[in-house]
């Protein structure tokens, strides 16, 4: 294996978010990320580079004004990591900027996004270098081989030889979390973000200053729309609560932290580990408000939901996908009783947790009566709100497989939209679900004032300013990037 190394040894490091703004602005998928990623591939590498984080997705800042941070910072090293495919071009666009300021900056890229299409990342010969998978040990160990101070990584790097062939190794996958150390977030202004909220919506919190928090990783569900299982793998690998509940508590202390969420992708997959979760913030009486938008309400019973009470939850998300149980059988491949549900969801509202379900239409073999089936049961399942979203073939999913087995995705199979969906199949288009999508989820969600006023209110909001966001939704539904119909 032969690796080009750079000009010259590695002291000075950047890691960035990038502006997502500089490829375009979306009201509904446009969001400041968490500082935690950054942070803690900081405390990983601190002791031995000197590190910056420039954010210029937080600061908006114009590519102008990143090229300034590069220049005078002077990197031997950028890592630049990006959360989703739907934002794909700005990491090349980080990575040109970077070359133009010297094109002797090693750069590499990171995240979501790289992990599931590294490949096509890699066209761009700007980027020196990609991560799959998990990070954390990874980023140090490259740097120390690029710096001549030990071995390549046996996993994780994507990397072209002499001859420009691209060799890609396995993906890392940290097994036990407790040994990584605590994201270093004096690299960063943390009160700056923890008054900032990453975006509006039900599951977004209100009470400031606040923490996002990660307890675990990977899931063992496997649903074929979800890339979870090809981006942190099939076992879920949870923090120990002390772990967690410490994080929080220190939180608290240090910058006196109001709320909290939870932004695991199942955070409470196991329930013995969830009640003591509860259990100990409760014991530690911290006094925050809390709320979680990945909730498998097929793990859920009254006493979880007696200790998130307690604990000061405000808000669950449940994923219940499909109103129609051979669609979730057969094609999700989710285990959610539907009979189940309605009791499920009552039995949280009895301790005073609001409840949003989340419901996708559009799959490849679904029938236009059983997407208004999803709809109906979305109406009247009890939840207090509801989130409808277009079944997207995200590469690295059963359902991308399966959509290309079948030919039904419209224009570049590897494209994302999150407003969207991209399959077009003998019973609907995009724009039949673009369409209908939008317009159930305002006749459901708002229906009548009290539901207006409740929604409103979870969200920290006026009913005046829901009552735009609601607009401005069905005016901002276009279809130019979906393909013909």
């Amino acid at each position: 294996m032969k690796v080009i190394m750079p000009k010259r040894k590695i002291k000075r490091v950047v890691l960035t978010y990038p502006n997502q703004r500089w490829y375009k602005y979306d009201l509904t998928t446009t969001w400041n990320l968490s500082p935690y990623s950054l942070c803690i591939l900081a405390a990983m590498i601190q002791d031995r580079y000197e590190v910056k984080i420039i954010d210029a997705q937080f600061y908006n800042m114009s590519k102008g004004q990143f090229k300034k941070e590069i220049q005078e910072f002077r990197p031997d090293c950028v890592g630049i990591s990006i959360l989703t495919s739907e934002y794909e071009t700005i990491v090349g666009t980080a990575a040109d900027i970077i070359k133009k300021v010297d094109k002797n900056i090693v750069t590499i890229a990171g995240g979501v996004h790289v992990t599931t299409q590294y490949k096509k990342v890699m066209d761009n010969k700007n980027i020196d270098y990609a991560v799959r998978g998990e990070g954390e040990y990874v980023l140090g160990e490259l740097l120390d081989y690029l710096s001549g101070e030990g071995k390549f990584p046996s996993k994780g790097v994507v990397f072209r030889g002499e001859g420009g062939q691209l060799t890609a190794l396995p993906p890392d996958i940290i097994q036990d979390l407790d040994v990584l150390p605590p994201p270093n977030y004096d690299l960063v202004d943390y009160r700056a973000y923890a008054n900032t909220g990453p975006r509006y919506g039900v599951d977004s919190v209100h009470d400031y200053p606040y923490a996002r928090i990660l307890t675990s990783r990977g899931c063992p569900v496997g649903c074929s729309f979800c890339q979870v299982e090809s981006i942190s793998g099939k076992k879920w690998r949870p923090r120990s609560v002390e772990n967690v509940v410490n994080e929080i508590e220190l939180l608290k202390k240090k910058y006196g932290i109001q709320s909290f969420i939870f932004e695991d992708d199942n955070p409470f997959y196991q329930k013995t580990r969830t009640k003591n979760l509860f259990r100990l913030l409760k014991e530690r009486d911290l006094n925050l408000k809390w709320k979680a938008a990945g909730v498998a309400i097929f793990m859920m019973d009254e006493e979880i939901f007696k200790l998130m009470a307690e604990t000061g939850c405000q808000m669950i998300g449940v994923a219940v996908e499909s109103g129609t149980q051979r669609i979730l059988k057969e094609i999700i491949k989710k285990p959610v009783n539907l009979k189940k549900v309605p009791q499920t969801i009552k039995l949280a509202q009895k301790y005073g947790i609001f409840v949003a379900a989340n419901f996708v239409i559009g799959f490849p073999g679904e029938t236009w009566e059983e997407i208004r089936q999803t709809l109906h049961f979305a109406e009247t399942c009890g939840a207090d709100y509801c989130k409808i979203y277009p079944a997207n073939p995200l590469v690295g999913t059963k359902m991308f497989a399966k959509a290309k087995e079948l030919g039904c995705i419209i224009g570049d199979e590897t494209k994302v939209d999150w407003r969207y969906g991209r399959i077009k199949t003998s019973n609907f288009s995009p724009k039949d679900i673009a369409i209908l999508r939008v317009y159930e989820w305002d006749r459901i969600n708002f229906s009548n004032p009290e539901k207006i006023s409740k929604t409103a209110a979870i969200m920290g909001m006026t009913v005046e300013r829901l009552n735009e966001i609601r607009k401005n939704t069905r005016e901002n539904l276009t279809f130019e990037d979906i393909g013909n119909f």
